[in-house]
């Protein structure tokens, strides 16, 4: 039975620490399902001499929080080949989130990752308040690779404070 893709003569580096090989990868249903010379034909061939095949990389780091909202594929890391892409770091996310706090949370961005506060606000769906809503809008947008997000506590404290968030210290009542 024919392979849905045969990715040929690659250098193949797969993760385990040993030595890099030449071998034809095998996909089926997107998935790999055997490496190494293959004699028969995939319904799509991809010569891959002289060229690195890899697994999907998983970046730990992003603040793609916002521009998921405007480039699902996240093409600043999936044209590099990661294929899981972690959202939320530095304690920035846009959940959970009053509507009135909307502004707050796109400065907020806006000063992390100089992404303009206009095309935040704009560029995002905003139809959540509570982090399971915003997981659920995001995965409604289609993502073109796997994310997965933290709960970052600058939005919590926004939550609980609104703006006083910034500069004072939460009261007993806030901590609990």
């Amino acid at each position: 039975m024919a392979c849905d893709v045969i990715i040929r003569g690659g250098t193949v580096v797969d993760g385990t620490g040993r030595a890099p090989f030449t071998a034809d990868v095998a996909v089926n249903d997107g998935r790999i399902v055997s490496i190494g010379k293959k004699a028969e034909r995939g319904k799509k061939e991809i010569s891959a001499d002289g060229l690195t095949v890899t697994p999907g990389f998983i970046d730990l780091h992003t603040h793609l929080d916002a521009q998921i909202g405007w480039d699902t594929n996240l093409t600043p890391v999936s044209l590099h080949g990661v294929t899981t892409a972690l959202m939320g770091n530095c304690g920035v996310t846009f959940a959970p989130c009053k509507k009135e706090d909307h502004g707050l949370l796109a400065h907020m961005m806006e000063t992390v990752e100089d992404i303009p506060r206009q095309t935040i606000l704009q560029g995002l769906p905003w139809d959540w308040e509570e982090y399971g809503d915003y997981l659920d809008s995001i995965e409604r947008l289609g993502c073109g690779i796997n994310v997965a997000g933290m709960v970052g506590h600058a939005a919590v404290r926004f939550y609980v404070m609104g703006e006083r968030a910034v500069e004072e210290q939460s009261n007993s009542l806030e901590r609990k």
